[in-house]
């Protein structure tokens, strides 16, 4: 299957953006696509040939175990340091659940939060996996017939603005996995056109910020995670899927544009590390600021002491969770040999 580098680098600006927003917050012109962008990625790599019943199979290894691997860790880490076992159960109802709360943010002031053991960031792996279930399920059809590939994105489009009136958070964002095929579906079409392998001047690309900024700007307050879309209810959908498909295709004109230097190096090298840094880095967070809390006062710092603290903050997460997942895969190797000697 052919490489892309770059798609890992974009995939890594995408995954610093997110831990950037959980420690100190970002912009929303930087934010507003960095959901869509995964999975507009993944909709780039696919590749036919495998059966529906396989392509389930294969995600469910790659994102299921994981999700409940780390799951299981996290929870036993927090009862480890002193959670209750009601507390401890909540939480592990919540990763049932998969969900960050249960209720729609925007009408429900008391609310019920379910990702209560820094996990927070984890409700993508289940929402890609049942994303998928849709997506295999459309594709290859979506590829033969232009007729039936316009109106199925009618039809998703439409679901997910019925679903976005719901007043609770579907389990495993089952309200989400339309929306995400459609960005799934973009990624295979531009993958098709060999869209980011052409050179492409400047102008369009400038047009494209242009109007990715526009559209963010006029539709402000997106959080997909919790299903928000913008500030037109679920009018703000169609808005909210251009959003997606425009910033994720200047997120990757970046990686492009990085690939072949160090910077592009290390971001791929992220990248390709999603999973475990998706699962473990709010962890990360906590930990420093836990131990950083021990010898300043976080909530005085201002201006280059601010930014200081939290470029080293998600610095120490990031390569902790490297670590982390590196040692994890030595092990598993081991445990491989072992087993095969």
């Amino acid at each position: 299957m052919k490489h892309w580098k770059y798609l890992d680098v974009a995939r890594g600006i995408g995954l610093l953006l997110v831990i950037i927003s959980h420690s100190c917050g970002l912009s929303p012109y930087l934010i507003n696509y960095y959901i869509p962008l995964f999975f507009v990625v993944s909709g780039y790599l696919y590749k036919p040939g495998r059966s529906y019943g396989e392509n389930v199979v294969h995600k469910a290894k790659r994102l299921l175990v994981p999700y409940f691997g780390y799951s299981a860790l996290l929870l036993v880490f927090y009862r480890a340091i002193g959670r209750t076992w009601q507390e401890t159960g909540r939480s592990a109802l919540g990763v049932l659940y998969s969900r960050y709360c249960l209720f729609d943010t925007t009408t429900h002031q008391d609310n019920v939060f379910l990702f209560t053991v820094a996990n927070g960031a984890m409700w993508y792996l289940t929402a890609f996996f049942v994303t998928s279930l849709v997506y295999h399920l459309v594709i290859d059809r979506c590829l033969k017939s232009r007729r039936f590939l316009i109106g199925c994105l009618v039809v998703l489009t439409v679901l997910t603005m019925l679903l976005a009136e719901l007043p609770i958070l579907l389990p495993w964002s089952l309200d989400l996995a339309f929306v995400g095929t459609i960005f799934m579906i973009a990624g295979t079409l531009l993958q098709r056109a060999d869209f980011f392998d052409r050179d492409w001047n400047l102008w369009v690309i400038i047009g494209i910020l242009v109007f990715y900024l526009s559209l963010s700007r006029a539709n402000p307050g997106i959080n997909m995670s919790v299903r928000e879309y913008g500030v037109y209810q679920a009018f703000s959908v169609p808005f909210f899927i251009l959003i997606g498909i425009t910033g994720s295709m200047l997120c990757i004109w970046v990686g492009k544009a990085f690939q072949n230097c160090i910077v592009g190096t290390v971001l791929a090298y992220i990248g390709q590390n999603t999973i475990v840094l998706l699962a473990l880095h709010i962890l990360g967070l906590e930990i420093f600021e836990m131990a950083a809390a021990k010898f300043i006062n976080i909530g005085e710092l201002t201006g280059a002491a601010f930014v200081l603290y939290h470029t080293v903050r998600v610095t120490a997460s990031v390569c902790g969770c490297l670590l982390f997942g590196k040692t994890l895969d030595g092990i598993k190797r081991a445990l491989h040999g072992k087993h095969r000697g």
